[in-house]
Formats: structure tokens, C-alpha cells, sequence
């Protein structure tokens, strides 16, 4: 017999004035804080992805090769040959009488120097000493009258290159104006000539 006043349990019964509450679906608030760290796993993300497919890329290299010229310039050097020219000087033994006088100390130095000369085309009056200022010279010289200068410098020239002066008034030698008679050259043959050659004058 089945009782009206007894319960049955079992599932049955347990649903029998039993009142279940709903179930409610939690659903929680995203804070400030959450929102940030996932943006920034999201972020991280991103490269992680691009880097891979750099690593996957092919890498090319570009090698640009500078070409350097160089340029030669070539100079040309031009020379210049000078030529020197001597001239010599005509040797003029014409136009006026030549006097030798002996001022070298040495013996028979005029008479030397004269009959040399006179075989060279001079016309030599004679020789003679120096007297008094000019009886002993160290060099010798030429003395010369107007009108007589190439013949004197022609053997100024022949002795060596001495000097040529003007006549002087009296002139120092022996017999003085008197011994000079018709002469307009006359050398005054020093110790530096005396004796010699006038090969051996030209050297000295």
C-alpha cells in the first residue's frame, strides 16, 4: 500500500520541494590594468612575428668598388745652349815709334823686350833706363801721346793686358825729354815683366 504521508527519496524526491537557484554567469570587470598588459603582449607579439620572417629573408650585399685615375702630366724641359763668342783684337803695329826703358833691375831686360817686339812689326826708336821716381817699378806700364793709343794698346795687350796711361810731363828716364826724341809709346818694363818673353808676359 502506498503511503500518502511518506516521502520518497531519491532523485525524484529530491526534486519534489526542492527550489534551486539559478545559475549565474560571473562576469567580472576588466580593469585599467588588464587592458595595458594585454596591449603590451600584443605589441610584443608583433615583433617577435617580423622577426622571424627577417631571419627567414635573403640578405643582399651591394659592394661598390671606388675607381680611382690617375692623370700624368709630362713636362718638357727646353735648354738653351749659349755660345760665347771671343773676338780678337787686330794687333796694330803701324802709326808711331815704340822707346823701351829698363825699370825691372834686371840686366839687358829692354833690349829683350825691343828686338821682340820690332820682330813683330813695331817700329822701336831704342831703349833706355828709368830715372829717379821711376828708375825701379814693381809693374810694369805704358805711357802713350795723343794719336798713338792702338799701337800702344796693341802691345799692352801683347804683355800681359798692363796699363796704358797718358805721356806724363816730365817723363822719368834716362836723358829725360831729350831721350824721348821723336817716340810717342814708351814702356816702362817693370820687375814684374822684366826679363821674360811676351809668351811668358801673357801668363803672368
Amino acid at each position: 500500500m502506498h503511503r500518502p504521508d511518506v516521502q520518497q527519496r531519491g532523485p525524484v524526491g529530491q526534486a519534489v520541494g526542492v527550489t534551486r537557484r539559478p545559475t549565474r554567469t560571473s562576469i567580472r570587470v576588466v580593469g585599467p590594468s588588464l587592458v595595458v598588459t594585454a596591449v603590451a603582449i600584443a605589441m610584443l607579439a608583433v615583433p617577435m612575428a617580423c622577426s622571424s620572417k627577417v631571419d627567414d629573408a635573403i640578405v643582399v650585399t651591394t659592394t661598390t668598388i671606388a675607381t680611382t685615375s690617375t692623370s700624368s702630366t709630362s713636362t718638357t724641359t727646353s735648354s738653351t745652349t749659349s755660345t760665347s763668342t771671343t773676338t780678337t783684337l787686330p794687333l796694330i803695329t803701324e802709326g808711331a815709334l815704340v822707346l823701351v826703358a829698363n825699370s825691372s833691375g834686371k840686366r839687358n831686360a829692354a833690349q829683350k823686350l825691343a828686338t821682340e817686339l820690332g820682330n813683330l812689326g813695331f817700329t822701336v826708336q831704342g831703349v833706355t833706363n828709368g830715372a829717379l821716381y821711376e828708375e825701379s817699378l814693381d809693374v810694369s806700364k805704358v805711357y802713350v801721346l795723343p794719336g798713338s793709343e792702338a799701337v800702344a794698346e796693341s802691345i799692352a795687350r801683347l804683355m800681359g793686358g798692363i796699363a796704358v796711361m797718358r805721356m806724363p810731363t816730365p817723363v822719368w828716364i834716362v836723358g829725360g825729354p831729350d831721350a824721348l826724341g821723336f817716340a810717342s809709346v814708351l814702356v816702362m818694363l817693370g820687375a814684374d815683366k822684366g826679363g821674360l818673353t811676351l809668351a811668358e808676359m801673357d801668363d803672368v
